[in-house]
């Protein structure tokens, strides 16, 4: 196993959890003023409930300087107050040659993100600087929980398997990709159907699932259809729904309660396909 699949495995375990927090921050929805201090309260509130969390680095790049100084608070904070836990910068960058390899210091070195996805339009060349540092992850996008994602993503193309759907195909080219075991794939809950076949194609690969709670993904159909064959090696994200539950004081509160109650929905799926977490 690689190093990123066993520090991985290791914040699932630990918190008996598959979900992830998205740290998707927009003024007109938080309850308080200070970014950061939003941050820092639902991580408090949530550290022993999750694997990973997920900050969207477009809301922090929209609030300018003050948001990208909030952005880099919130990853420390994280590190020291969840150590276990993966922090993944939702970029979707993607370039090649010196561009490429500044992205992925930047996200790395610069930001001390334990994964990172990326866009790969670009092919290989676009992926290869992100996948120098092995102990990091790069959640490849595969396949999108929005509707226009279709648009694109499930043209048939010719390829030497044959006639395929793009996101299939760039799955399997995903897997040619991972030497060093850290590529993962983002796959929408919103399609389940492809991401049954994402997961048939990838069997060992982390799954980044988006689209759980706003979005309307279908969590039981998630949890069936994008774990391995352990019910492991997915990252079910939520992010509206859990960080806005309240708009009150009582955010933090209320975020847990939801946090808690994904958590607990997923490992209810995960013991009726006989594939719970080991009695502690």
């Amino acid at each position: 196993m690689s190093i990123f699949l066993t520090r991985l495995q290791r914040a699932c375990e630990s918190n008996r959890s598959l979900v992830c927090v998205g740290l998707d921050v927009e003024p007109g929805k938080m309850p308080v003023a200070d970014t950061f201090e939003f941050n820092r309260a639902i991580v408090d509130a949530t550290a022993d409930l999750v694997c990973a969390y997920k900050p969207n680095m477009a809301f922090y790049e929209a609030l300018g300087i003050p948001g990208l100084e909030a952005l880099q608070r919130t990853v420390e904070h994280i590190h020291a107050a969840a150590p276990g836990v993966i922090v993944i910068g939702d970029a979707k960058r993607g370039d090649i040659g010196p561009s490429g390899r500044a992205y992925a210091r930047a996200m790395f070195q610069v930001w001390g993100f334990d994964a990172v996805t990326v866009n790969a339009w670009g092919g290989q060349d676009t992926i290869a600087p992100f996948l120098e540092e092995e102990d990091r992850g790069v959640f490849i996008w595969c396949r999108g929980s929005n509707p226009g994602s279709a648009d694109l993503q499930d043209l048939t193309v010719d390829t030497p398997q044959g006639r395929v759907q793009l996101y299939w195909h760039l799955a399997q080219a995903s897997r040619q990709w991972n030497g060093a075991g850290n590529i993962g794939l983002v796959v929408g809950a919103t399609n389940p159907d492809q991401l049954g076949s994402v997961r048939g194609i990838c069997p060992g690969m982390p799954l980044l699932i988006p689209g759980i709670g706003a979005q309307g993904g279908d969590l039981e159909a998630a949890v069936r259809l994008g774990t391995d064959h352990q019910g492991r090696s997915a990252i079910v994200n939520s992010s509206r729904s859990i960080i806005y539950a309240s708009g009150g004081s009582d955010y933090a509160k209320a975020a847990r309660q939801e946090t808690s109650r994904l958590r607990d929905a997923i490992n209810r799926i995960l013991d009726s396909e006989g594939k719970g977490w080991p009695s502690s």
